[in-house]
């Protein structure tokens, strides 16, 4: 019997299996990579700090958003730097009025350092340094005290005439070195300026944690919480190398 058309038709058909088998393993590997990458989105989107919104003194409002804790802008070290390093060379028998009845220029002993008295300012100044430099900048206090007293001077005053912009240290980046160009001023008991002197020097910082302040602080602890409060602390300062 000769073969119908049907059955011509049948036999020239190819199998189209394999086709539809290999088409559905494709779409299948498609949607799990399209599934696997709007994943990743997702998480990377939920790990992003979450923005909030922040009403200003004047009633309106902004849109603020949080960042990384080691992340300081140029402004906040700055701003860190001018506040800090004069309470570090402080030195004046006069004071603010809250400072002179709490007593802050008196000398208090260092605990762990035999024999080392230093003002209290200065002593409040130096929890601004991380704990290896604040050791050696405490020790190096009492030598100065006596050549001040030497040459009469009775007031220190530093002027800070201009800063570098942070330069960040690439092994470690929540470490920046900033420049600073200032002069210190020596003053007599009449205020009269006996000497003055360059003080350039390259300031090492680091990032840290908002530290927890003690409760009922003096007036000198007071002011120096509120420079720490940047999260910023100074590992070296050292003489600037002229160019």
């Amino acid at each position: 019997m000769a073969p119908t058309f049907f059955r011509k038709l049948d036999r020239k058909t190819p199998n189209v299996l394999p086709v539809i088998v290999f088409l559905n393993l494709g779409l299948t590997v498609l949607v799990l990579l399209l599934s696997f990458f709007q994943g990743a989105t997702l998480f990377s989107i939920a790990k992003q700090p979450e923005p909030a919104l922040v009403q200003m003194v004047n009633g309106k409002s902004i849109v603020g958003q949080s960042v990384d804790w080691d992340l300081r802008t140029e402004t906040t070290i700055h701003s860190f730097i001018e506040e800090i390093l004069p309470l570090l060379r402080w030195e004046s028998n006069k004071l603010p009025k809250e400072f002179a009845e709490a007593g802050e220029n008196k000398l208090v002993k260092v605990p762990l350092l035999k024999d080392v008295l230093v003002s209290r300012i200065n002593y409040a100044a130096s929890f601004a340094l991380s704990n290896g430099f604040m050791k050696a900048y405490l020790q190096s206090l009492p030598k100065l005290y006596r050549d001040h007293n030497k040459k009469d001077i009775k007031e220190v005053v530093l002027q800070i005439s201009a800063l570098s912009p942070p330069q960040e240290i690439r092994q470690n980046p929540r470490q920046w070195t900033v420049d600073a160009i200032s002069t210190l001023k020596y003053f007599g008991d009449g205020n009269e300026l006996i000497d003055m002197e360059p003080y350039n020097t390259r300031i090492h910082l680091t990032a840290v944690r908002q530290p927890k302040f003690v409760m009922e602080p003096t007036p000198a602890v007071r002011l120096v919480n509120g420079i720490r409060a940047a999260g910023l602390e100074i590992t070296l300062i050292e003489p600037l190398k002229e160019q």
